[in-house]
């Protein structure tokens, strides 16, 4: 029988979109200097049009092309710009996430713990979070505004977790959108993401875990570490596992979706580090015990799984479960936004403009088809018909 760990490691999730601390860093650079690129490129473009069609063009749309293209040197973002704005706006989509209504017949796992609805929800917010970061590594907020991939991310979500609703329903529901602007930019993040829409939560596994460890409760157990010895040792490991389950789903919920921990490390991974996170003593106790003398004699296995797990258990602690925004990195956000504002390639801004053109251009080159189809049946008619139609009897 195959194990978890190989049958993760045929996931698109491992084989696709894991990678080492450095070679994410260096994929964000190269995107972010190819965008710089690209945008300073459609910026010179946007100069020149306007230079020459500067006699034609009124003094309404003058402005208009100013403020599309600005004087002077372009500013462009910079790799840990991109990535404040790229977090700012997963947080915006887990808030549009709660806002959402969901139908109280959509079937989910058994949580035990939590409301199934709950659960929904977290899926549902966790893997449109994802898509958008996926994205994002190799596209840049200067060419597309998270603004408009947010809607479409959303939108993929509610079909990959089963929750489908109509485009027209959708839109609605999210208010002040049509449903052309969340399909503006379906097939750019469709080959962003690779074509692959598959992402493993550790939602499931914390479930799993807090269920062994009150099975756990109802038997025999070791002593756990930490604070004095009570008399009803089962007792205390039940209550310790139900506190920790809450406070270790609150860091899945928040730290894990606003970090790089899904790029860096497993599912399995993640959840053991939300609960060292909770309770340090009790997921320490809980991944040792997977390890008796029997197997593991000298603790090797058992301290490289410890390694593993607080260095995920470290970067998650970088973002506090459950918080919002501080009132410095609101500031600081806002600054970000003007700043992409003058930074934005001109030719990118308005992707429901872009589909429709394409549309457009796409139905002509039907009509090109048709017609020099036609043509060429008509020359094969004439081709056969050289010396004339077929004479007919009398």
């Amino acid at each position: 029988m195959t194990t978890e760990d190989e049958r993760y490691r045929t996931s698109t999730q491992y084989r696709l979109w894991s990678y080492t601390p450095s070679s994410l860093l260096a994929l964000r650079t190269s995107t972010n200097s190819l965008a710089a690129d690209r945008v300073r490129e459609a910026v010179r473009r946007s100069r020149e049009a306007r230079a020459v069609s500067s006699t034609e063009t009124s003094d309404a749309e003058r402005g208009r092309s100013v403020s599309a293209a600005p004087e002077g040197e372009v500013d462009c973002l910079t790799v840990e710009e991109e990535l404040k704005l790229v977090r700012f706006y997963c947080r915006q989509t887990s808030q549009l996430g709660d806002h959402l209504k969901f139908p109280s017949d959509v079937k989910v796992y058994n949580a035990p713990l939590i409301n199934m609805k709950s659960v929904l929800i977290l899926f549902w917010q966790a893997t449109a979070i994802q898509y958008i970061k996926r994205f994002y590594l190799t596209n840049s907020p200067m060419t597309y505004h998270p603004a408009d991939i947010l809607k479409t991310a959303l939108y993929f979500s509610t079909k990959t977790e089963n929750h489908y609703k109509s485009i027209v329903e959708f839109a609605n529901v999210i208010g002040k959108t049509k449903a052309e602007d969340v399909l503006a930019s379906e097939f750019l993040l469709t080959q962003a993401l690779r074509f692959t829409f598959d992402v493993r939560h550790p939602f499931r596994a914390l479930d799993g875990a807090v269920m062994e460890l009150r099975a756990l409760a109802s038997g025999n157990v070791p002593a756990i570490p930490g604070g004095e010895e009570p008399v009803d040792l089962p007792q205390r490991l039940d209550n310790r596992a139900q506190h920790s389950y809450s406070k270790a789903n609150d860091y899945l919920k928040t730290s894990a979706q606003l970090t790089d921990v899904y790029f860096h490390f497993t599912p399995s991974q993640i959840m053991m580090a939300s609960l060292l996170l909770a309770d340090k003593d009790l997921a320490e106790w809980y991944i040792r015990s997977k390890f008796p003398a029997s197997v593991d004699p000298s603790g090797l296995m058992a301290n490289k799984v410890m390694g593993v797990v607080e260095k995920c258990a470290e970067m998650m602690a970088t973002v506090a479960p459950n918080s919002d925004a501080s009132d410095v990195e609101r500031k600081e956000v806002s600054a970000l936004m003007k700043k992409l504002k003058r930074c934005r390639n001109p030719e990118k801004k308005d992707l429901t403009a872009l589909q429709r053109a394409k549309r457009a251009g796409a139905g002509e080159d039907e009509k090109i088809v048709k017609k020099r189809k036609l043509e060429r049946e008509q020359s094969a008619k004439e081709g056969e018909n050289l010396f004339g139609p077929a004479l007919k009897r009398s």
